[in-house]
């Protein structure tokens, strides 16, 4: 079987994760796999040395610009009639509408779309909510099959009419991480917020794991950590990824007053093998999909806050498995956060309790696997 994936950005998102997980398994069970992806980041390195066959289209991006969408589009038609895909499997907006239109015009057989999170479910003005929610519903219609990532987001897409037959809920799945020791673990993050490990020793530390965009809402947790350092002055934050927020989150920290409590470390290579270095995880995200940074914590046995958003609730239960807060609420969520510093029994039981739910229901093997029944479904 021949599989071209495309994903409109290369830096190391859910989305991206996502796309590497999938292309270097099918490529394992020895079909003949390539990736297009917008401009030349992290992905891009990764899947050159994993032996993928990427495409970079440097005027593919997020953000919506005719002249640039159109050069988008008439690259993706140029690979489609040069690789004939057998299976072109689309991630994010951007990609699955421009992919879906010019695979439905090459003829290729069976057109995949992932919902990494509808974007509908934004922040936005209700008209541009509308807009969006109109554009997915034609993405639908143009893929073959749609796979969404949680129970929520597939009850949403059957609201879409003439849906119902093209959705799949296939749940994300991860490999279990190869874990650094606590001890070497917090000597890099000791490093990376530029601290000495005996400074370290003792700290309450919390992770917050995502790109810095605003539907991650790090904001809030800036927010929050003013009203928790007051309470408790050894918690620090270390905000782990880049992105187009970095600035406008960097004048928060310090008109907060937080240097030295809240830290953006940047973007590190293989974060998730320091995660035991950190006592407490928190999204505070505004939209989501499913994380693989909240799977990838429960991995490790570490807590959870997070915003109960998207299909979150789907893997933490709320004062079970972790403590879910609602988003945009910088008070609920040092609440939590206290709450959790607070009381080491309960934090040490949600790990767990986070941990068997991973294990149990979140495996790689399983994705792949139903992501191949799509692949070999009638269109």
């Amino acid at each position: 079987m021949k599989i071209l994936y495309v994903v409109t950005k290369s830096n190391w998102g859910g989305a991206q994760r996502h796309v590497y997980d999938l292309s270097t398994a099918m490529k394992a069970a020895g079909n003949e796999v390539w990736v297009a992806l917008g401009g030349d980041g992290i992905l891009k390195q990764k899947l050159e040395q994993a032996g993928i066959y990427t495409f970079s289209i440097a005027s593919m991006g997020r953000d919506i610009s005719v002249g640039k969408d159109a050069g988008s589009f008439r690259a993706l038609s140029r690979i489609i009639k040069d690789k004939r895909p057998d299976v072109l499997h689309l991630h994010s907006p951007k990609a699955a509408g421009l992919g879906s239109l010019a695979g439905r015009l090459r003829r290729v057989k069976l057109i995949v779309t992932t919902v990494h999170g509808w974007s509908f479910n934004e922040s936005r003005p209700f008209h541009q909510r509308a807009a969006i929610a109109l554009f997915s519903w034609a993405t639908v219609l143009l893929s073959h099959k749609t796979i969404v990532l949680s129970k929520r987001e597939y009850s949403q897409g059957l609201y879409f009419p003439f849906a119902r037959a093209r959705m799949r809920l296939i749940p994300l799945g991860i490999r279990p991480p190869v874990f650094m020791s606590i001890d070497g673990a917090r000597q890099f993050v000791a490093r990376a917020i530029g601290m000495s490990s005996a400074d370290l020793g003792g700290r309450f530390l919390i992770v917050n794991l995502a790109e810095l965009h605003r539907n991650k809402g790090q904001s809030y947790l800036i927010e929050a950590m003013a009203a928790v350092a007051g309470a408790h002055p050894g918690a620090l934050c270390v905000i782990i990824s880049d992105g187009e927020e970095k600035a406008a989150l960097a004048k928060l920290i310090a008109e907060k007053g937080l240097e030295g409590r809240v830290f953006l470390a940047g973007y590190v290579d293989e974060a998730t093998q320091y995660l035991k270095a950190f006592n407490l995880m928190v999204m505070s995200s505004v939209k989501e999909g499913l994380p693989y940074t909240i799977l990838e914590a429960g991995t490790a046995g570490l807590p959870v806050v997070s915003t109960a958003v998207g299909g979150i609730p789907e893997a933490i239960e709320d004062m079970r498995s972790g403590i879910l807060v609602q988003p945009r609420n910088s008070h609920e969520l040092a609440h939590a956060i206290s709450f959790m510093i607070e009381h080491p029994d309960d934090r040490r039981r949600y790990g767990a309790a986070l941990k068997e739910k991973v294990q149990r229901d979140f495996s790689l093997e399983n994705m792949v696997a139903k992501v191949k029944e799509v692949y070999g479904s009638e269109v």
